[in-house]
């Protein structure tokens, strides 16, 4: 029998493609071995103050095949050198480039990111995007010189998504920053076909009346291959965040502006929508929430979800010096303003669960994309709060224990359809999931002694009791010591 256990490196050794390495990430960061799901370890490179490791990650997609991906891991030597373990800042479904994950790796993260290549293409976020973003996760939790209790998720647009969705399936999660995010697919797709005729007929997109939105109507497309496209379907609302939002206990930021063309904020409001009426987009536009929301279970707006009295709203007025972004800047044959908005701190609430921080730019133009005017904001001081803190020990409520019970079990609910009738899979290989949820009970457990009481207290009263009737931290600890692995794939 073959277990992982924390801070136990798993195999003789890791081929080394750069010299001047971390030593101590060389020792911490070794391939895997004995089970599916292994990750290996491709390469770890030198980059001025930070190491940079790439590796393969094996995952199950949508369909429950075996695939691989690739993740990087971004640490400051220094950091790894110190017994103190690290939190985890992962940005999920898009890659993070090595410059701007060195920002978050200088204040003391381990980044994790995943990288995209021939070997291992991007996947459209609601599908093997999905269980990519989960497997990297597991593993970033797997690491010897991590705190897996303090993992910060962060992406924006399919990105945005991706980091509620994760909040939802993982534990547990401290904190996300979710930028312009995608929360109710239904209205969204719908929202994208009923313009498709609009920018029918161009050879280039940017030629379209809406060009940036013609240039991301394959993602929809990419998305109808696995899940067909009745857009009134229950799938798309089980795809989307609002349906999850009793799963997401950990404190959100959510960035959103009104000139988005891509991902409209009448998903998220009623009372913050402006007054607008489109006379520059060609006939036909629309954009109406109610109208092209066809399904009734998805016909709800994120505010009107959220739980009552943990909810910060902030509207923010344009900062000085932003302007217009024109579609000539975008493509970059015309000269962004000299004088651009100062960075300024996005403001936020610790006092609630969720932050929400709209950006007010007015209407939306044709040309905009997530954004209409140049902003220069930061959530810089959310994710420094979360850095050094545990959770509270409300994160774990009936509902999310019964959730990641359920994934422990291969039992999983709400789940949407794929086009060929099957329900989406949306789990791991099995050990990597038992662990990954055994694991995180402990982690949460071991948080304090209310966390403990409470975990205990949950699972008592829980009708799934897959660890038997009672648990304590020894009997979990057992378990996860004693955790087969199968000899054949999930």
């Amino acid at each position: 029998m073959v277990v992982i256990r924390k801070g136990i490196a798993l195999s003789i050794c890791c081929v080394l493609l750069h010299c001047g390495c971390c030593v101590a990430l060389q020792e911490s960061l070794r391939d895997e071995i004995g089970f599916e799901g292994a990750v290996t370890v491709l390469s770890i490179e030198k980059d001025g103050a930070c190491n940079v490791a790439l590796v393969r990650i094996p995952y199950l997609d949508i369909y429950g095949k075996a695939q691989e991906g690739r993740a990087r891991l971004i640490i400051e030597c220094d950091r790894i050198r110190t017994e103190k373990t690290l939190p985890v800042f992962c940005h999920v479904h898009y890659e993070m480039s090595v410059d701007s994950a060195r920002k978050w790796a200088k204040r003391g993260w381990a980044v994790f990111t995943a990288v995209y290549n021939e070997d291992a293409p991007i996947a459209v976020s609601p599908g093997d995007g999905n269980n990519l973003a989960r497997a990297i996760i597991q593993w970033a939790r797997r690491c010897s010189f991590v705190d897996a209790a303090r993992l910060h998720l962060d992406g924006g647009s399919q990105g945005g998504y991706m980091a509620l969705a994760m909040s939802a399936a993982m534990f547990p999660v401290t904190s996300a920053t979710a930028d312009v995010p995608v929360v109710n697919w239904a209205y969204n797709f719908n929202y994208f076909e009923k313009n498709r005729p609009l920018m029918a007929g161009f050879e280039h997109t940017f030629e379209s009346p809406l060009p940036v939105m013609a240039s991301v109507l394959p993602l929809a497309d990419m998305a109808y291959e696995h899940f067909g496209n009745n857009l009134a379907d229950d799938t798309w609302y089980y795809i989307s965040p609002i349906s999850k939002i009793q799963y997401i206990n950990n404190p959100v930021l959510v960035t959103v502006s009104t000139g988005d063309i891509l991902v409209p904020m009448e998903q998220f409001s009623h009372k913050h929508i402006p007054d607008c009426t489109f006379e520059e987009f060609p006939e036909g536009y629309q954009r109406d929430f109610d109208t092209l929301t066809l399904n009734e279970k998805a016909r709800v707006r994120l505010e009107d979800l959220l739980p009552e009295g943990q909810v910060f709203t902030h509207v923010q007025p344009l900062q000085n010096n932003s302007y217009i972004i024109t579609l000539d800047m975008r493509l970059g044959t015309e000269k962004h303003p000299p004088l651009k908005p100062e960075l300024s701190d996005r403001t936020w609430s610790p006092e609630h669960q969720w932050n929400l921080y709209y950006l007010d730019e007015g209407c939306v133009l044709p040309f905009s994309d997530h954004f209409t005017y140049a902003w220069n904001t930061s959530p810089d001081t959310f994710v420094a709060h979360y850095q050094d803190m545990f959770p509270s020990p409300e994160i774990l409520t009936d509902q999310k224990l019964l959730h990641i019970l359920k994934r422990y079990e291969n039992s999983m609910s709400e789940l949407p359809l794929l086009k060929n009738g099957n329900p989406v899979n949306r789990r791991n290989f099995d050990y990597v999931e038992r662990h990954d949820v055994i694991s995180g009970l402990l982690d949460y457990a071991t948080m304090g002694k209310p966390h403990e009481t409470r975990l205990l207290t949950l699972y008592a009263d829980c009708p799934r009791k897959p660890f038997g009737t009672d648990i304590t931290l020894e009997s979990l600890r057992e378990m996860l010591n004693n955790l087969q692995i199968p000899t054949h794939a999930s």
